[in-house]
């Protein structure tokens, strides 16, 4: 989620703790939320998911979906996005600690993971029959991917018969405009068999706030001789990809980047495809 959208998020469902009877109970508290913000419009709501939260008993996850109008000045544009109730027999509440550990309890929920997560389109690396698969949501201009990606791209490029990488973009604009240029890029290279484009797009040396695409594309060209038009990096099956990625990302409740998932469970350290590399 971006970082607006969390925000409203927020906003407009965080609040004290309120009491709770049903699942009716959690739709009524949601909407009596958002219908305080003059901002927002609702056209849907409903409950997507409920979900275990491990080590903690008598409380559950809800995961909303919310289907919204939302106005800033003269412009109104439709929101859709996923956010995190929990619920116990009598209480709702937006926020749950651990107070044993101090973790919020959004980080250890386990969302199911959709059926054609491990496709062809976004295998990256690796046997698609390797013994562990891992699911990445990643951003190139991400500093804390800048960190963590290329030594797992080097894994599975490595071994790959442990460990299969299936990537998926996630481009935080609202954090560094530059990388959605620089992720499109990726999808074409991607489609071209360059996948050490892919792992170039992770050492460029880049302002992360520039906005001009053709200077995107040209230091992109400088920097790795892989030259492209603007016209290639804006096709429809591009933002078809882009926005099937991103609608898989609020579906497994992702809100940042690198966020990566070892056989099927978020994997908070991302070096857990670390041990799954056979000794010799």
């Amino acid at each position: 989620m971006s970082s607006m959208l969390r925000l409203l998020s927020i906003m407009t469902i965080a609040g004290s703790l309120a009491f709770a009877g049903g699942d009716g109970d959690v739709i009524n508290y949601v909407k009596r939320k958002l219908s305080r913000n003059p901002q927002v419009a609702i056209n849907d709501t409903k409950i997507e998911d409920k979900l275990p939260i491990p080590g903690i008993k008598g409380w559950s996850a809800y995961v909303v979906a919310l289907d919204i109008n939302l106005t800033r000045g003269k412009e109104t544009r439709r929101v859709k996005f996923e956010d995190i109730l929990f619920v116990s027999k009598d209480l709702i509440t937006s926020e749950l600690v651990d107070r044993k550990t101090g973790r919020d309890v959004r980080s250890i929920i386990q969302p199911k993971m959709p059926k054609d997560i491990y496709n062809r389109e976004h295998l990256l690396y690796g046997n698609p029959n390797a013994k562990h698969k891992i699911v990445l949501f990643s951003d190139p201009l991400c500093p804390f991917c800048r960190m963590a990606v290329p030594d797992l791209m080097k894994a599975a490029k490595e071994h790959p018969e442990d460990i299969a990488l299936y990537y998926y973009h996630l481009p935080l604009t609202t954090l560094h405009p530059a990388s959605e240029a620089l992720v499109r890029v990726m999808l074409v290279a991607q489609k071209e068999g360059r996948k050490d484009i892919v792992e170039k797009m992770y050492r460029i040396d880049i302002d992360p706030d520039l906005e001009d695409e053709k200077k995107i594309l040209k230091i992109v060209a400088e920097k790795t001789g892989y030259k492209v038009t603007p016209e290639r990096i804006h096709r429809s099956w591009i933002d078809k990809r882009l926005g099937h990625d991103r609608l898989t990302s609020r579906k497994l409740l992702v809100s940042g980047t690198p966020t990566v998932f070892a056989d099927g469970k978020k994997d908070v350290t991302r070096e857990k495809y670390k041990s799954f590399i056979k000794k010799k």
